[in-house]
C-alpha cells in the first residue's frame, strides 16, 4: 500500500529589508510568492521582526493579497497608514511583540487563511501594530512549500 507523505519544500527568502525601520501603523509589502509553477498544497510563512519599545497592541499583523493571474491582486492597503480598505485583506495572523528590543518569530499556514485553495499567486502584507517603529533590522519573511509525494 502506498503512503503519502507531506513534504516541507526549501526555505525561500521573500524579504530581509521591507520591516526594517517600519514606522508604527503602517503597512508594507514583503513581495510575491507565485504558486502556480509548483503548486503546492499549503505555504508556510516564517514572520521574524525585532521590535523597538513597544506599547499599544504589541504585535505585526499579517496579511495577504491574491490574484488568479500574477498581475491583479485583490483590494488592500500595500503601504502607508490608511486602515479603509484593510477589511478587503485575508488576515494569516499575529506576530506578539512584547518584549522590547527582542527579535520573535513565529510560522503560519497560509492556504486555510486564504479560503483554502492555493491561488495563482499570493502578496505578503504586514502592518506594524507595535506601537512603535521596528529595529532597523534584524526582520526577516521566508516561506516554505508543502507538496505530497507517494512513496
Amino acid at each position: 500500500m502506498a503512503t503519502i507523505k507531506q513534504v516541507v519544500g526549501t526555505r525561500t527568502s521573500l524579504t530581509t529589508t521591507a520591516l526594517n525601520s517600519l514606522a508604527s501603523a503602517t503597512y508594507v509589502s514583503c513581495g510575491t510568492i507565485t504558486h502556480n509553477t509548483n503548486q503546492p498544497l499549503d505555504v508556510l510563512l516564517e514572520v521574524s521582526a525585532t521590535p523597538g519599545t513597544v506599547s499599544g497592541n504589541k504585535q505585526l499583523l499579517v496579511f495577504a493579497k491574491i490574484s488568479l493571474d500574477g498581475t491583479n491582486f485583490s483590494t488592500g492597503p500595500e503601504s502607508g497608514t490608511t486602515t479603509t480598505d484593510e477589511p478587503d485583506l485575508y488576515f494569516i495572523g499575529a506576530l506578539p511583540l512584547n518584549t522590547n528590543s527582542t527579535q520573535q518569530l513565529k510560522v503560519f499556514p497560509i492556504v486555510q487563511a486564504i479560503g483554502g485553495k492555493t491561488p495563482y499567486a499570493t502578496k505578503i502584507i504586514v502592518k506594524n501594530d507595535s506601537g512603535a517603529a521596528l529595529a532597523s533590522s534584524g526582520h526577516s519573511v521566508y516561506f516554505s512549500e508543502i507538496s505530497a509525494t507517494v512513496a
